[in-house]
């Protein structure tokens, strides 16, 4: 018997419009209501962001998030912090440092408890695939002064983007900066009725964040076995979410490194395969 399912966002419960249909919002407050299934959305996103999400529908979604690829995980109902693993001041001003050598698209994002900071460079990719609506979101010139001005900010996440050749040249030199990871190269597309692109992105988090770890971390909490979980994915990011997973489900959109490591393939995120996938494995209706 199932007890916990982890979701992915983007390109998951998420559609390229980047809304939660109303078939996947009904699946997964069903799967918590009748079955007592607790729901995870595990992404690459900022925590703020996800709350912007989440705050766009009415009532219950997920039980916990796991944000910026695992660095820091919530608890929605009580808004517990129970995990968060940030970035030092340091390693942030050697990324940037590398970034800028690389001429490298870039956004480095700060919170508190009061505030979104963000420097970016040359990101309107980057910063429509972060889906900025946060209303205490501000922009930084340097994050030098923020550093110097707030002791009390702190950094869980980098995103970078542009070529892949870039991409790889940056990811070969973060050995330079130690106590740092990144889950490779992601592919991100957003699409409306008059807007469409696609980027290459790399994300870097503290070392031993990713979202396997945790999900391993929450599931050891809440008391709840391997077997007992099921992954939903996309991207390459989920491929650790993979190893923790009694039933690995990757969507039909998936990347096929996915689909490779997957027991099943439900359908698109377009077409309802967060909601399909619920229904079949956990109420055995399809």
């Amino acid at each position: 018997m199932y007890k916990m399912i982890c979701l992915d966002l983007d390109g998951t419960v998420l559609n390229d419009c980047k809304e939660i249909s109303k078939e996947n919002i009904n699946l997964i407050r069903r799967a918590y209501n009748e079955k007592g299934i607790i729901c995870v959305f595990a992404t690459g996103r900022p925590l703020e962001y996800v709350d912007e999400i989440c705050n766009s529908y009415d009532g219950f979604l997920t039980n916990y998030i796991i944000a910026s690829n695992g660095a820091i995980i919530r608890e929605n109902k009580t808004d517990e912090v129970i995990y968060k693993a940030s970035l030092t001041n340091a390693q942030i001003l050697n990324l940037k440092n590398i970034f800028l050598e690389e001429n490298a698209d870039y956004m480095i994002v700060y919170t508190d408890e009061k505030q979104v900071l963000r420097e970016a460079r040359n990101t309107k990719a980057l910063k429509d695939s972060a889906i900025i609506v946060n209303k205490k979101d501000s922009e930084l010139k340097h994050i030098e002064d923020a550093i110097k001005n707030n002791p009390n900010l702190s950094s869980l996440l980098c995103m970078i983007g542009g070529e892949i050749s870039v991409l790889e040249n940056i990811i070969s030199r973060l050995n330079e900066i130690g106590g740092i990871e990144t889950p490779g190269i992601g592919n991100y597309s957003h699409k409306t009725k008059t807007y469409s692109f696609e980027s290459k992105f790399i994300d870097v988090m503290k070392k031993g964040c990713s979202k396997k770890n945790a999900i391993y971390f929450l599931a050891d909490k809440l008391k709840i076995r391997k077997e007992e979980i099921i992954v939903i994915g996309d991207g390459s990011n989920d491929l650790s979410m993979f190893e923790c997973a009694g039933l690995k489900i990757a969507m039909k959109n998936a990347e096929e490194k996915l689909k490779e490591k997957a027991d099943i393939i439900t359908a698109s995120n377009n077409d309802d395969g967060v909601a399909k996938a619920i229904q079949k494995f956990i109420f055995n209706e399809i």
